[in-house]
């Protein structure tokens, strides 16, 4: 056994956790409380009953123990992707107006993130689990094909104003509407999505094996091979102790906030559930 490689990272550890002792934020749940109570936010789309009324049903497919069969596992992680979606839109629509003195790049590459993630995660889908899916469930998934092609244009247009806008050309008006326009069809999409999945729906045509493979080839479609850019984005827009990204705990608690935090921390207090 290397003791030295041992002591490196034993060392590196209690470091870590006492700058967590001593470095405490304001603290994830203070951040949702003061989203909660925000008038902006509470005049928006994302208190809207019908939006909420979406995100309750893929919560409730989310909010569950992990499974341990393939076949429950597409629509559990999915649940939880769209979950990340939801969180990270909403902190990206919180903080449009909020974000310090020049540090507008740094806001505006996390807002360009958090609605990226949402069409690579569609270019994902339409590349491998629809057509894989639909070999064996003709017109399963054309539903939510088409629900991609109706908002393809607007999001689009959104993606490419968070792409192009300059900090003194930034209008928090602009981008606000924009995604509220978007919010309603984009949720109802999302948990409409999760219907097709359902576990009874995939077995009565796919063997575990075969959902396996798709399971992981739809995760490989959506990686960008920057784990020190996807795994803080992904951790610090989910509820902290939920089971979802399925890495081990040293992973989600000890690497990513200690070692993958670092290359693109400037972008990460605009996340929803910040470790710092």
């Amino acid at each position: 056994m290397n003791f030295k490689l041992l002591s490196s990272v034993f060392a590196a550890v209690l470091a870590f956790l006492a700058f967590r002792a001593l470095n405490k934020p304001l603290g994830t749940n203070h951040v949702q409380h003061i989203m909660s109570t925000d008038a902006v936010m509470g005049a928006s789309k994302f208190s809207d009953p019908k939006v909420l009324a979406e995100v309750a049903k893929i919560r409730k497919v989310a909010e569950v123990p992990r499974p341990t069969l393939a076949s429950g596992k597409t629509a559990w992680a999915m649940a939880w992707t769209h979950m990340v979606i939801w969180y990270a839109w909403k902190s990206a629509y919180f903080y449009a107006d909020k974000f310090p003195a020049g540090d507008f790049d740094n806001y505006r590459t996390y807002a360009t993130l958090s609605i990226k993630f949402l069409v690579d995660h569609h270019d994902a889908e339409e590349k491998t689990l629809f057509p894989m899916l639909e070999e064996k469930i003709p017109g399963s998934m054309e539903k939510n094909h088409e629900q991609h092609e109706a908002f393809l244009q607007p999001l689009g247009d959104l993606l490419k104003y968070l792409e192009t806008v300059t900090a003194d050309k930034w209008d928090v008006s602009t981008f606000r509407t924009k995604l509220d326009a978007l919010l309603f069809p984009v949720m109802e999409h999302l948990a409409d999505e999760l219907d097709s999945l359902e576990p009874e729906k995939l077995t009565a045509k796919f063997s575990e094996e075969e959902l396996q493979a798709i399971n992981t080839a739809t995760h490989k479609a959506q990686a960008t091979g920057d784990s020190k850019l996807e795994l803080p984005f992904v951790v610090q827009n989910l509820p902290p102790g939920c089971e979802f990204p399925p890495a081990p705990g040293f992973v989600k608690n000890v690497l990513g906030p200690w070692m993958f935090y670092w290359k693109y921390a400037e972008l990460w207090k605009y996340t929803a559930y910040p470790w710092k």
